[in-house]
């Protein structure tokens, strides 16, 4: 089993601290409801959108957007926090607000690859 560096290592501590909070119960709530809904959980900012999307990171917000394929499995929705929270913590777009031509698909695959080896932490 791979482990995270120290440095993503808290990345994983985030999402696990997301997954398991109460305030996460109204993402879910707003999911199964199929209304939006917003919550702050620690530092981030957690919106719901019954939209067909799993999730999209805000910088501007200090968090991300679910949508409801976020919600397709257990092990999908732990895949998108760490997905988010990976973006959040990487992302030279969200540092410097501008990214060249190559940069957007790099950090969403780097992402990508980040949360199918973690997810198992969670």
């Amino acid at each position: 089993m791979p482990l995270p560096s120290q440095a993503d290592s808290a990345i994983v501590t985030e999402a696990r601290q997301l997954y398991a909070s109460p305030l996460m119960e109204v993402i879910r709530a707003a999911h199964r409801d199929g209304q939006a809904a917003t919550v702050k959980i620690g530092r981030y900012t957690v919106q719901y959108e019954p939209l067909a999307f799993s999730g999209f990171t805000s910088f501007g917000i200090d968090g991300f957007v679910i949508g409801k394929e976020a919600f397709s499995s257990d092990a999908e929705f732990k895949k998108t926090l760490l997905h988010e929270l990976y973006r959040l913590h990487h992302s030279e777009i969200g540092r410097v607000g501008e990214a060249d031509r190559y940069s957007p698909r790099a950090e969403t695959d780097a992402a990508f690859q980040f949360a199918e080896r973690f997810h198992f932490l969670i």
